[in-house]
């Protein structure tokens, strides 16, 4: 079974489709959105600020829009996430860019709170309609959608900025989102279950509550949530701010090799990632996350471009690797009724300390060199990964030990 044959799942072609025009769109805003801003006397603080806006309006509606996505339909959910998108990108638009910084934070809030209700019902939604038994290549489908909309997105944004201006770019934002809401209507999927169960009773707090209570009730569940906090703290952000910075020097050319290499071993993976067939499924992905050790070792050691870009595709697929086995774990132990709180958990424990690492990286590399710090980052990785593997159920990913037989088989 490939990546791409769920999608002659009924229903779930249509949602995808919808997803995909909206997830390009949202790569074109990224571009389109700073070249908006980028004439202003104070661009950086007009960008950061929108920018900071709408990752703290992600954070803080992601528990909360994960419990809405579990008690009721989740496409009228991704429809009012897009709806808020829509509504402040007009906004923007409207006001122009040189819009006071406080109606830019507040724009950006309402931007970061949708994305917040969107992520876990998107999530929830496809894995919903793919059913149990086509869980993992939903997973897969869902990470090649991301990482080919990643790159495709920001290129088309550019693009289009230049041929038009950056407003006709955000125009086209609003356009994908617009195409998403029209295939979700009278879609009529599975209600997910929490009104029939009389969850709907309780306040949004309280199921959101749930959740974690749920993951907490699963030990390897949250060891490997708390293993990807640790790691999107520890090495993630500050390999943000010093590959960038390391590589750059080298040529805008070397920086667009890396990061191309990356995306590409990210995408090749998830549609090799399904076909993994092993016992101990969460021992295959935790050591793709040690994929990332030869792309850190290289820029510590200040290696030839042509080493880091190789690396970079290793990179680039072991991280897939885990996301596909992760996410359809995942979908696999999670009754549908609990699948938007289970990723907004995952989502938010991954993200949360990601900004303000980030800016700590940043101003640590005027204090200590980028060997140190990607020294640090590389022990961080093994002692994440080394501490989370022996724990009950993180090599199984929950399932019990059961023998594979596929082409594409790990012992």
């Amino acid at each position: 079974m490939t990546v791409f044959s769920v999608l002659r799942v009924p229903k779930l072609g249509r949602v995808w489709a919808g997803q995909f025009v909206s997830m390009v769109g949202d790569g074109v805003y990224t571009v389109t959105v700073a070249l908006y801003l980028l004439h202003r006397d104070d661009a950086p603080r007009a960008l950061g600020t929108l920018l900071a806006a709408t990752a703290l309006g992600g954070i803080v509606t992601l528990l909360l829009g994960g419990a809405v996505a579990d008690r009721t339909r989740r496409s009228l959910v991704i429809c009012t996430a897009d709806l808020l998108r829509i509504l402040g990108v007009a906004a923007l638009l409207l006001a122009g860019p040189d819009a006071s910084i406080g109606l830019l934070a507040f724009l950006g809030l309402v931007f970061g709170c949708g994305a917040g209700v969107h992520r876990p019902a998107y999530t929830a939604l496809i894995a919903q309609l793919a059913g149990r038994d086509r869980r993992r290549e939903a997973s897969a489908l869902r990470a090649a959608t991301s990482r080919f909309t990643g790159i495709v997105g920001p290129v088309a944004g550019g693009a289009v900025a230049a041929a038009s201006s950056p407003g006709a770019g955000l125009l086209i934002n609003i356009a994908t989102f617009v195409f998403s809401m029209a295939t979700l209507v009278r879609l009529d999927e599975p209600h997910p279950g929490s009104a029939a169960d009389g969850l709907a009773k309780a306040g949004l707090v309280r199921e959101a509550l749930d959740g974690v209570a749920y993951v907490r009730g699963h030990g390897w569940m949250l060891a490997v949530m708390l293993q990807g906090s640790a790691q999107a703290a520890l090495v993630i952000a500050p390999m943000a701010v010093v590959v960038p910075l390391v590589i750059g020097d080298r040529g805008p050319a070397a920086l667009g090799l890396v990061t191309g290499a990356t995306a590409c071993g990210a995408l090749v993976a998830t549609l090799v990632a399904p076909r993994i067939r092993s016992r101990r499924t969460g021992t295959v992905a935790m050591l793709g996350l040690l994929c990332e050790l030869p792309q850190i070792a290289t820029v510590w050691a200040g290696a030839p471009t042509v080493w880091v870009v190789l690396c970079s595709v290793c990179a680039g697929a072991g991280s897939s690797v885990f996301a596909v086995l992760w996410g359809a774990a995942l979908q696999d132990r999670t009754p549908d009724s609990m699948l938007g709180r289970v990723f907004a958990l995952d989502a938010l424990l991954t993200q949360a300390l990601v900004p303000v690492c980030v800016a700590a990286a940043g101003l640590l590399l005027g204090v200590l060199s980028v060997s140190v710090i990607t020294a640090f980052a590389g022990c961080a990785l093994i002692l994440t990964v080394v501490a989370v593997l022996p724990m009950s159920g993180v090599s199984t990913l929950g399932s019990p030990s059961k023998e594979g037989s596929t082409t594409g088989s790990v012992p």
